[in-house]
């Protein structure tokens, strides 16, 4: 036999050493390798209203189920900040504010307009917004987003509305609710951005920028726990909207919608059961967690 020189074996000890010494929860090279925590399923009633009021703002709210949560926001007694791309020509918005004086405002704000964003949030300095409720999206034209027909200059678009224009909106409006009482951001997300729940391939485009919404909500929720804010991240259904009948027209599918005033009562009933320890969880609008 061959002697073997100590110096030859102490590299080696020193690897077997250090690999023993590392358990199955050891954080290596930024702590990818660590398993999740397991938590508990999170369940909320739909059916629950909180009486609890406050200040809303709710993009995209001249139509669909952004319109409908102001509606119900104002039923329920909130002071409500409603913003569109074109406030001019948003007359359902004006007839509310009509019949709620000093409890809607109206703001223009594009979230492809990242400029418009900043002067949304100077316009509205020193204002606490107990909800920030980020629900303006785009899905944009089904047919574009064919395997062989993609149109990528649209992809751009709808990543750039659901995603990047999102978070800008709650990096520039953080102040405000950092300064109001219930603090909490939501995510308006949908299943098509539950890589789980995938079960046709259309409007890859949209599904594409809802994972990427989840996941930016989801890091927002652990960057903001430590400063009290609670990050919601809920899908409304499949609710009979523009966006939705385009996307089952295109797709020859018929099946039965929620009305988009049912989709905002459950929707807004979800968000008030929202604790911080809920922070970044993925639910539905019947109150389930919803897989990733």
């Amino acid at each position: 036999m061959h002697a073997i020189s100590l110096k030859a074996l102490v590299p080696a000890l020193i690897l077997t050493t250090a690999m023993t010494a590392l358990s199955p929860d050891t954080a290596v090279a930024g702590g990818h390798n660590r398993a999740p925590k397991k938590v508990e399923p999170v369940v909320f009633d739909p059916a629950l209203r909180s009486d609890v009021t406050g200040t809303v703002l709710v993009s995209g709210a001249n139509r669909g189920i952004g319109l409908a949560m102001v509606r119900n926001y104002l039923s329920r007694g909130w002071t409500v900040i409603a913003t569109a791309r074109k406030p001019e020509a948003a007359t359902e918005l004006a007839g509310l504010a009509e019949e709620h004086p000093g409890r809607l405002r109206i703001e223009r704000m594009d979230l492809l307009d990242l400029a418009s964003i900043d002067a949304l949030a100077e316009n509205l300095r020193d204002v606490p917004i107990d909800v920030l409720l980020n629900n303006a999206a785009l899905m944009g034209e089904p047919n574009d987003q064919v395997i062989g027909s993609y149109d990528y200059d649209l992809m751009r678009r709808v990543f750039n509305v659901n995603a990047v224009g999102t978070l800008k909106m709650v990096e520039a409006l953080l102040p405000n609710v950092e300064a109001s009482e219930q603090k909490k951001i939501v995510g308006i997300s949908s299943t098509q951005g539950s890589i789980a729940s995938l079960r046709e391939p259309g409007i890859v485009f949209y599904k594409v920028s809802k994972v990427a919404l989840n996941m930016e909500m989801y890091a927002l929720s652990r960057a903001l726990k430590r400063r009290d804010i609670t990050v919601a991240i809920v899908s409304p259904g499949a609710v009979d909207t523009e966006m939705m009948n385009l996307a089952l027209d295109r797709a020859g599918v018929k099946f039965k919608l929620m009305t988009t005033a049912d989709s905002a009562e459950a929707v807004i009933n979800v968000i008030g059961q929202y604790e911080l320890k809920h922070t970044g969880r993925f639910m539905s609008h019947e109150g389930e967690e919803l897989p990733w």
